[in-house]
């Protein structure tokens, strides 16, 4: 993914995803490729815990799932709201594309994790919600 983003406010919202998922969340690759350009990708370090994706046989992948990332834009949208992210030919802002959902597939991205079965992680994402709002 492409952002106009600093790499400090980057880190500012892992650093709030992270309270959400109780810190399996990292940047695999995070570079400054411009002036204002950077460069980062998602991912977990344990796939077997919060916020690590499935695969559409149900085998674990070393990656962010969709709901890791959606929250992730929401707390740098709510550090920097002038962001723009760019993702898969995408763009997504504070104003639009984010928590957009589209098939990878076999399944449809938001229903490649386990998230939607976990409690503790509904209440934290209704949590944060009640607070940006």
């Amino acid at each position: 993914m492409k952002t106009n983003a600093t790499i400090q406010e980057l880190n500012q919202a892992l650093d709030q995803v992270n309270k959400t998922f109780e810190g399996n969340i990292r940047f695999k690759g995070i570079s400054q490729i411009s002036a204002n350009k950077v460069n980062f990708t998602l991912t977990v370090h344990n796939s077997r815990k919060l916020g690590g994706r499935l695969s559409h046989t149900g085998r674990r992948i070393a990656a962010a799932c969709w709901h890791v990332h959606g929250h992730f834009f929401d707390c740098l949208f709510s550090i920097n709201p002038d962001a723009v992210i760019n993702s898969l030919g995408k763009k997504i802002t504070a104003q639009a594309g984010n928590w957009e959902d589209w098939s990878i597939g076999q399944q449809m991205y938001s229903d490649s994790c386990e998230c939607d079965d976990n409690h503790y992680l509904q209440y934290q994402l209704a949590k944060f919600d009640s607070y940006s709002n």
